[in-house]
């Protein structure tokens, strides 16, 4: 494939470019795309100098004919390590047309010693900003030398990459040939999957290296001329400067439109490398000069002339007399605000000059100075690391202080700066510092690892009670519970500990031995943390006991002294950096469910998922199994299957597990997920698995009744009631007394009949909540064959906000009035049920609800859908009515998710299953394609329901 170069052309001064016309016709075909709201991304691969950069200022210059705004950015080598730096090119407010950085970002990026924020904020910050861009119309980002993107960029590309399709995007981005960086393969991966166009540029062809001198030279180069461009392997660049070398060596002539060397030339000079081309273009240039460039190219493509001046020890004006110097001859350029060297390959020619040894020398300087400035940490950093010199006391010292900082904004660095440290010294809180920042990044089998191998080398180390700690930490990020909590019990029994330190081992136990199903030691360590915390003033510990404590109650059925202790939790113990941090939010969120406070309920999980995503543990994926678990409950089931597959947490204790038992149980109400039973995920033994136990049994269950085995589902229903009534899962064991109260009566077992019963009336007498005496009474009613306290249970889980309840009470009352011959009443109630089924798309509920009552010859009152399409406006449910309503107003997924109260990653769910639902390539189109309404009416869910609800009956007519 050839490759290319951009030259002005002669007559409008815009650029042409030699070589390209495929390529620039697929990427005109994909701009066209992206102008018409259908997004796209293509990737622009080659060798440094083949015309990447080319092919991209062509691109730009299509995009702007074809009205796209566009955003361009480049990463660079210098801020691989800096997190989000390449994608903030495209924020930069220096950027002619750009928006100055959102405040919240550039807030979070330089965070506080107090208060680091999570990677996860800024990304879906810059997410939404990206959307807000395409929601003004179609966009176009443009990012050159992606192989140098930081892990953060490169993550944010990815996710980009997943919603293309959902946005009038243009994606372009232009790398070098298979790059190492592994970051970068796993945007490669995203890009295959996503069938991403891939344009490979390879040597210009000979026709297009002669096309290319002549533009140079102005005339037709000859055959002396080209042998000597033929060692340029086609490569743009290198045969522009190899040309422009020739020319100031005066060694082309032109004679009569000719361009060639003479022969007499040709045989007394050397070939002419690409290096010796370039420093002889330079020998110009007075050697203090030189020197100056070669110092300024070893510290990187960005010339930063204060560091400079600090490195060199010279004065800053004459620094910069220097560089502008430079710059005057084209070596140097002002792009973006920074001063930049014009080809990469004059810098590394330049630094090249200068010996190894050198090299090293002036990066261990400029690291070392810069501590002094005010410069950024990552900068400084970043000269340590590469100059792979020994730290001295003094940087050992400033890495140990900056670590958290490090840490937040260039992990890769922190570790690799830390790692190094611990080479060249066995200094204990180093040693600590660099496991902390290996916890906090995720690292969590090499943290243990090293804790273990600190332990077993150095016998003094043994007797530190923070390695201890440690060591525990590293076995609760890895999900090991039962590891963690033997260490902290060793700890508490064999050393000798302060105060302080007892009362975090016994927090930590108390926590851990909650999810180990261990309630009363968990409640005896818990009010022994409470007891230290307190008396020490110590929020952590404090934190650690009443989560305990508070679990424990929960657990037991107490909520109401469970609520309490969770109102109590400091959230003053979750600040900080450090890796032992614990959720202060999820034992509240818990709790208020429980209470049937579910609005208050979902407050507090949005403010636990929120924390989640800037302090990195292990709670993120619980509360989004919480949040599902809620939207379950209150009917909002698209709400619960998005949060369900979020998949954007670190799950090392099986909340997964947990998520796919709800998902499938939803899909089972309504019809789409009857599997053979062996398929259902069976619970592992994670941790997180205990306290929902049920659920893949309860899924399991409702399955052996789908495929006509009512009798099996009623025995696993009993059997797991009985084997879990003592278990963590007891708080939410009675979700599945209804089912086995239903089975129970149509299969006539009375025994079943009567456990669950007493079951539902001792968690009464717990705590007489709205869901509990719903269930007592649904459970009573069905046993005693009573419809009036089966309504009665109606009426309370209308209260309780718990609609597939509320519509099981309905039906199983449809049953018992038919039965009886109350026909009008039954049919009432059948229609109630009915009705809230397919509000739900309960298909599954509906078609069973139809065959109970058939015996009796009782029919739905008011005939309505059966069953929703499966395309059109009428396929969409009502969630997803008021999210198009909303997409047709131009509002981006955070506008959206901020108006409905739900997470960007539910509407972004949301708006996928419209787009396919109603055959749409791009969100431009659901505004077309919406039935008949004013803007105004758009905005009011009610009219919006209204309309779409006539259009649903036409359809169905």
């Amino acid at each position: 494939m050839p490759g290319s170069l951009t030259l002005p052309s002669p007559k409008s001064g815009a650029p042409v470019v030699i070589g390209r016309d495929g390529e620039i016709e697929m990427l005109a075909a994909l701009v066209a795309r992206a102008a018409a709201g259908r997004g796209a991304v293509v990737l622009v691969q080659g060798e440094p100098g083949i015309g990447k950069t080319s092919l991209l200022d062509a691109a730009k210059l299509r995009c702007a004919a074809a009205g796209l705004h566009i955003r361009l950015g480049v990463a660079t080598e210098l801020r691989q390590t800096v997190s989000f730096a390449a994608v903030r090119s495209w924020l930069d407010p220096d950027t002619p047309g750009a928006d100055p950085f959102p405040a919240l970002l550039d807030r979070d990026v330089r965070a506080s010693d107090t208060e680091a924020r999570h990677e996860i904020v800024i990304a879906e910050a810059i997410l939404d900003h990206i959307e807000t861009w395409c929601a003004t119309g179609p966009l176009a980002l443009i990012m050159d030398d992606v192989h140098w993107a930081d892990a953060s960029s490169v993550s944010v590309l990815q996710r980009l990459c997943t919603r293309i399709d959902e946005l009038p995007l243009l994606l372009l981005l232009g790398a070098r040939s298979q790059p190492q960086d592994s970051a970068f393969t796993a945007l490669s991966a995203e890009l295959r999957a996503c069938r991403a166009p891939l344009i490979r540029l390879g040597g210009l062809s000979a026709g297009a290296a002669a096309e290319l001198v002549s533009h140079i030279v102005g005339a037709t180069p000859g055959p002396a001329l080209l042998r000597e461009v033929a060692g340029a392997s086609g490569n743009p660049r290198y045969i522009t400067e190899l040309v422009a070398a020739l020319l100031r060596e005066q060694a082309i002539t032109v004679i009569a439109d000719a361009a060639d060397i003479p022969v007499a030339v040709a045989g007394e000079r050397p070939s002419t490398t690409l290096a010796q081309a370039i420093s002889r273009r330079l020998d110009f240039l007075p050697r203090r000069t030189r020197h100056v460039l070669a110092t300024a190219a070893a510290l990187g493509p960005v010339v930063d002339v204060t560091e400079l001046a600090a490195v060199l020890d010279r004065p800053l004006l004459e620094v910069w007399s220097v560089v502008s110097d430079v710059m005057a001859t084209g070596v140097l350029a002002l792009v973006d605000s920074e001063v930049v060297f014009r080809h990469d390959l004059i810098r590394r020619v330049l630094s090249d000059q200068l010996p190894v040894t050198v090299r090293a020398g002036l990066l261990h300087t400029a690291g070392r100075v810069l501590r002094t400035t005010n410069a950024p940490i990552e900068r400084i950093a970043h000269y340590l690391a590469v100059a792979d010199y020994e730290l001295d006391d003094t940087g050992v010292d400033w890495l140990v202080a900056v670590a958290d900082k490090l840490a937040f904004r260039a992990p890769e660095l922190a570790v690799r700066l830390l790692r190094r440290a611990m080479t060249e010294s066995d200094d204990l809180p180093l040693i600590r510092r660099y496991i902390e920042v290996l916890l906090w990044s995720g690292r969590t089998a090499e943290a243990e690892a090293e804790v273990r191998v600190a332990l077993s080398t150095r016998s003094e180390y043994g007797e530190d009670i923070e390695m201890h700690w440690l060591l525990a930490q590293a076995c609760r990020a890895g999900g090991r519970i039962a590891d963690a909590v033997d260490i902290a019990e060793t700890a508490l029994s064999t050393m000798d500990l302060d105060i302080e330190a007892v009362g975090r081992f016994h927090g930590m136990c108390a926590v851990d031995n909650v999810f180990l199903d261990r309630f009363d030691a968990a409640e005896r360590a818990g009010r022994i943390a409470i007891a230290i915390g307190e008396s020490n003033g110590d929020p952590r510990t404090i934190g650690y006991g009443l989560s305990a404590v508070g679990a424990v109650r929960y657990t037991r059925g107490d909520l109401i002294e469970a609520l309490e202790l969770s109102t109590r939790i400091p959230i003053a113990s979750t600040v900080g950096t450090r890796p032992d941090q614990f959720d202060p939010y999820a034992l509240r969120a818990l709790c208020l469910i429980e209470l049937d406070r579910l609005t208050d309920a979902e407050d507090v999980l949005n403010q636990a998922i929120a924390r989640n995503h800037r302090v990195p543990g292990i709670s993120l994926s619980a509360n989004l199994v919480a949040k599902a678990r809620l939207c379950l409950l209150n009917g909002r089931w698209d709400d619960a299957v998005a949060e369900c597959g979020a998949g954007a947490a670190p799950d090392v204790l099986g909340y997964s597990t947990v998520a796919g038992s709800l998902a499938a149980l939803i899909g089972i109400h309504r019809g789409t997920f009857l599997p053979d039973v062996d398929s259902i995920p069976i619970a592992d033994d994670l941790a997180g698995t205990t306290g929902y136990a049920h659920l893949h049994l309860w899924a399991k269950a409702l399955t052996h009744e789908a495929h006509g085995h009512p009798d099996l589902a009623l025995k696993l229903l009993v059997d797991t009631h009985e084997r879990l009534a003592d278990h963590s899962a007891a708080a939410t064991l009675y979700y599945i007394f209804p089912d086995i109260a239903r089975l129970a009566a149509d299969l006539g077992d009375t025994d079943a009949a009567r456990s669950v019963v007493v079951g539902a009336d001792e968690l009464v007498a717990r705590q007489p909540t709205a869901s509990r005496i719903g269930t007592a009474l649904l459970c009573r009613g069905m046993a005693e064959r009573d419809s009036d306290s089966l309504l009665a249970a109606a009426r309370a889980f209308r209260r309780s906000g718990r609609l597939l309840y509320q519509a099981q009470a309905h039906e199983n009352a449809a049953v018992l009035l038919a039965a009886a011959g109350r026909d009008v009443d039954a049919r009432r109630s059948l229609d109630t049920a009915i009705g809230i089924y397919s509000r739900l798309g309960a298909s599954w509920d509906t078609a069973r609800t139809v065959a109970r009552v058939r015996p009796y010859d009782i029919r739905r009152g008011v005939r309505g859908r059966r069953n929703r399409p499966k395309s059109g406006w009428a396929a969409l449910t009502d969630t997803e009515r008021k999210v198009a309503a909303l997409v047709a107003e131009g509002c981006t997924n955070s506008d959206i998710a901020a108006q409905m109260f739900l997470s960007r990653r539910t509407v972004q769910s949301h708006v996928s299953n419209i787009l396919a639902k109603l055959g749409l390539r791009s969100r431009r189109e659901v505004a077309a394609s919406m039935p008949h309404m004013s803007p105004a009416a758009r905005r009011d869910p009610v009219r919006v329901d209204t309309c779409l609800s006539m259009s649903m009956r036409t359809v169905v007519a």
